[in-house]
């Protein structure tokens, strides 16, 4: 009877050590492709936007959208480790709207990204704004996916009609393959 019972504490603490070391990988293997950094300061970035005259998008997205998780694994992120777009092209944030802590808003008063989110009317996730310096949107906004492959390609022309409507002379190619 001692040995079965020993048995099954065993069994019992090796699942348990088992189980909260694939927990930990995976949420260090979660945190790890969180590339695309989350929006923390609107102040700043409007005054480095406004600085370089570049676009600001902004990824929105919940923990529990498998879309948004898909769309910063495979576009977003892609895009930031490439080292070409951030501070170059434009500047890009992720939004989570689960995140209820504020942040500077644009003037400096905190505000809450959910109810920001609101604001713009983003009712529907992902969806990526392109907005200026000051809040202004300067592009039609990306809401979900509907061609993965293809996501980058409409990033870049968004990108183009955010510089005509900004007065920027940059232009982007058309295709991310193209970009030097």
């Amino acid at each position: 009877m001692r040995a079965l019972i020993f048995s099954f504490v065993f069994i019992l603490s090796s699942t348990y050590w088992l189980t909260g070391c694939a927990n930990e990988s995976a949420a260090s293997a979660s945190q790890k492709l969180k590339i695309i950094p989350e929006l923390q300061n609107l102040q700043t970035l409007g005054e480095q936007a406004r600085e370089k005259n570049l676009p600001i998008l902004l990824a929105f997205g919940a923990e529990w959208c498998a879309f948004c998780h898909q769309l910063r694994d495979e576009v977003l992120n892609p895009m930031m480790l490439s080292g070409r777009y951030d501070g170059k092209y434009m500047y890009m944030r992720y939004v989570s709207l689960d995140d209820r802590n504020p942040i500077p808003g644009f003037d400096g008063r905190p505000i809450r990204k959910d109810q920001w989110g609101e604001s713009y009317g983003v009712d529907l996730t992902p969806t990526v704004l392109f907005i200026d310096g000051n809040g202004n949107e300067v592009a039609p906004r990306l809401v979900g996916i509907a061609n993965i492959e293809l996501y980058a390609a409409m990033i870049h022309k968004a990108l183009n009609t955010a510089y005509n409507k900004m007065g920027n002379s940059l232009r982007i190619p058309a295709m991310p393959e193209d970009l030097d």
